[in-house]
């Protein structure tokens, strides 16, 4: 692992900006009212995984490869899951302020009403039995308390780029269902984690999206009519940084077990069967964030995904890799976290 050399790239720092006023993130019939500006400095697909699914788009905060209709719970029927395969993002960080501390740049953007429905989604509606709406939307209504149209690529790290780039990644194109206290806590502290990683080292690349396990059923949201978008079993995110001896990762498994609900609100649909500490909570309560039981090797990804990362790698060095686990997380110290972003008791434990 330590040995496993990779051409590496001058790195870039972005300036934290001045203050500015909320940006208001415009739609245009359900579609993006802000144009795709993409950016030499930012190389999304450098570690984007090999993959079946070739339907992609890069916008300028991330890269996502989207589900067609392919047979994704391996029973022989083509299917539809309304989510992306895999989204991939290069993550520059920020310069420090004069004090020495890192803090995201001060744009806020107001969020679309509606997540953005496309460019080219349309055939989850078009021509379809069953579907008369095109809003995608209508498929969390109700059960989005439950299930929240969680980012693959956070909208706080596109903000690094621009209010635009932000707004845009309120897409589906960018978007799973992920159970609100699992996006809201641990998730979301890992997606800070993230950010200081990129700050302390410069730059990090992330690799993250749904696991549909291959034989298991699988559960969707949206009533009838609506565009059936379907619950990953699991999430998993890679991150990845570059360092004179070769490439260094961290990756993760979050399970997101669910059943259908058989009474109450949300009867017939499902819900999530686990539970987790929510950010808004966890610093009330001194919850501290360890992902210990989240963190696994590389090739339990690929195993539960089909993804193929480093498909250029050697048989040796790709074994080695893929059966990698790091003892303890990177050690980012507190300077690097936006003071916004903590999430949770400080300091985080690294240790496993």
């Amino acid at each position: 692992m330590r040995n496993l050399l990779i051409p590496l790239v001058v790195l870039f720092l972005l300036p934290a900006e001045a203050a500015a006023e909320k940006f208001k993130c415009l739609s245009n019939r359900g579609y993006s009212g802000h144009k795709i500006v993409l950016s030499t400095q930012y190389d999304h697909l450098k570690y984007l995984p090999q993959t079946e699914a070739t339907f992609a788009k890069t916008f300028a905060a991330y890269h996502s490869v989207f589900d067609t209709d392919d047979d994704n719970n391996g029973d022989g029927i083509p299917d539809l899951l309304a989510n992306p395969t895999v989204v991939s993002y290069h993550l520059i960080g920020v310069k420090p302020q004069g004090n020495g501390q890192y803090s995201e740049p001060t744009i806020s953007i107001e969020r679309p009403n509606d997540w953005y429905k496309g460019p080219g989604l349309s055939f989850l509606w078009e021509n379809r039995r069953g579907v008369s709406k095109t809003r995608i939307d209508n498929s969390y209504d109700g059960i989005g308390s439950v299930w929240n149209r969680g980012h693959w690529a956070m909208s706080d790290h596109a903000q690094r780029i621009s209010a635009e780039a932000a707004c845009n990644t309120h897409a589906f194109w960018n978007a799973s269902p992920q159970a609100k206290d699992l996006n809201q806590g641990p998730w979301r502290h890992l997606e800070n984690y993230s950010a200081a990683a990129s700050n302390r080292f410069g730059e990090v690349w992330v690799v993250t999206g749904p696991i549909f396990d291959a034989g298991k059923t699988i559960s969707y949201i949206g009533e009838d009519g609506e565009v059936p978008v379907a619950v990953p079993h699991a999430l998993f995110k890679v991150i990845i940084r570059e360092t004179p001896r070769g490439v260094d990762l961290l990756s993760f498994i979050f399970e997101q077990p669910s059943s259908i609900a058989t009474s109450g609100k949300y009867k017939g649909s499902p819900i999530p069967d686990a539970s987790w500490v929510n950010c808004n909570q966890a610093g009330k309560n001194g919850h501290q964030y360890n992902h210990s039981e989240n963190s696994v090797n590389l090739g339990q990804i690929e195993k539960r995904t089909g993804l193929i990362f480093f498909p250029d790698m050697s048989d040796e060095d790709k074994k080695k890799i893929s059966n990698f686990k790091p003892e303890k997380l990177w050690l980012i110290e507190q300077k690097y976290w936006d003071k916004k972003s903590y999430c949770g008791f400080w300091p985080p434990q690294y240790g496993y």
